[in-house]
């Protein structure tokens, strides 16, 4: 245990070395610890969610919407950008240094013999001072699955599941409802569930029925509709699930944020105990961003747009896709798209590439200082083998995303877009070169 008066940055390096594996699925250990320190309900109202994309914008989304309508709200959520204290966030304000430390401190001591994961440690600490911070609404993200991530030893009041894709194969299985089984475990006995795509796979359809869990499905329990020739949309919905009232917003906002994530944030929140208003709506979604979620900068020293995604699996890719096509569309004055590219070598690359290539011009290949970094050279013969040619300057190729980064800004042309992809700690590692564009 770290001394009295010790730094953050020593406890995050405790926590990450207390348990023997970096990762272990399972309750046990924080279900006995929470016990211990009564954290088994860290706010009034709990909404968890879970899904291979979409998790954070959904919560940041709810977490808007709920602070302009006045609740004090809590949010847990990973992995962070710049800095750890971003994975705890109370009334949208990062938790500080010295609350973290205090919360570790009884975590710690609280444990006795009980080993925790630095993500149980972390799960933790945000119950903790959500319960003694008396937050209104707790909304958590799940880290890794589901059924037996951390963030499930909280009964949830409504579970929010944004998507299923193929990602995390070694931990959640091979195929759609393998993965989809593990998303489900966030389901609780009679307590509503949102699924944020309209073909809900049948592992969740059939536990929704197991457990009485009403199951509201995009496209069809709830609708969004963009508005021809205007940048607003409109959304309807179901109201509170013991009840067959509905309830819709008109002439909202776009935003930054995929509208399907935004759509299922919105149903989620209509289904708890509390009003919500169209015009707090509205004025909450006018000023929602989220770091690293398409989202558009300024390089600082070459003034070059750019913009962060963290997109790491190939449904994320198709998206990201979607929206450059979009953006070019939109921008009819809009140059090359660079992309400097560095992934995690349990990813599937080929599919990552193959969804992007059309939206790439050049490509400029990296690696990021971890352990799990899929070396450059390997990412760059993955372009070459799905028929990218190499002999046109098209690929090149970096030790760093940094220098990587560097390069993309200096040898591109003012109209020219840099896109910086393929997971958050390629975000992270030039998110801070950059300003608001």
């Amino acid at each position: 245990m770290p001394a009295k008066g010790s730094s953050l940055e020593s406890w995050l390096q405790y926590i990450s070395n207390v348990h023997p594996r970096e990762i272990e699925l399972g309750l046990g250990r924080t279900q006995r610890v929470a016990a211990t320190l009564g954290l088994t309900k860290p706010a009034p109202l709990v909404v968890t969610v879970a899904g291979t994309n979409g998790k954070g914008s959904c919560v940041a989304a709810m977490e808007a919407i709920l602070q302009q309508a006045g609740f004090k709200t809590g949010c847990y959520t990973s992995p962070h950008i710049h800095l750890f204290n971003e994975r705890i966030r109370i009334n949208g304000n990062n938790i500080s240094d010295e609350s973290l430390i205090a919360a570790f401190e009884s975590i710690d001591e609280a444990r006795n013999d009980e080993t925790l994961s630095y993500f149980e440690f972390a799960t933790l600490a945000g119950l903790y001072l959500f319960s003694n911070n008396n937050v209104e609404v707790a909304l958590l993200e799940v880290g890794l699955g589901g059924r037996l991530d951390a963030v499930n030893i909280v009964d949830a009041d409504v579970a929010l599941i944004s998507s299923i894709s193929i990602d995390h194969t070694d931990w959640l299985g091979k195929d759609i409802e393998s993965i989809a089984a593990e998303k489900a475990g966030i389901m609780r006995s009679n307590s509503p569930t949102v699924f944020g795509g309209e073909l809900p796979p049948s592992a969740i359809v059939e536990r929704a029925e197991e457990l009485g869990s009403p199951l509201l499905v995009s496209g069809e329990d709830f609708h969004m509709q963009l508005h021809e020739g205007s940048s607003n949309w409109s959304w309807s919905g179901q109201a509170q699930s013991n009840s067959s009232q509905a309830v819709s917003y008109s002439d909202l906002p776009l935003g930054s944020l995929m509208l399907s994530n935004v759509a299922a944030a919105l149903q989620a929140l209509t289904l708890l105990p509390i009003q919500l208003e169209v015009d707090g709506v509205t004025a909450a979604l006018n000023e929602l961003r989220l770091a690293g979620r398409f989202e558009k900068r300024r390089d600082l020293s070459s003034s070059r747009s750019v913009i962060f995604d963290v997109a790491h699996n190939p449904d994320a890719m198709l998206q990201l896709a979607i929206r450059l096509q979009s953006y070019k569309a939109h921008n009819q004055r809009a140059g090359r798209i660079a992309a400097v590219l560095a992934v995690m070598v349990d990813k599937d690359i080929a599919g990552m590439i193959t969804a992007l290539e059309y939206c790439v011009d050049i490509w400029y290949i990296a690696q990021v200082d971890e352990a799990r970094s899929m070396a450059a050279d390997e990412v760059a013969q993955t372009l070459k083998d799905v028929g990218i040619p190499s002999d046109k300057g098209c690929i090149l190729q970096f030790d760093s995303v940094e220098s990587a980064y560097r390069a993309a800004c200096d040898q591109t042309g003012t109209q020219d877009t840099v896109l910086v992809t393929g997971s958050f700690f390629t975000v992270a590692a030039v998110h801070g070169l950059t300003e608001q564009a």
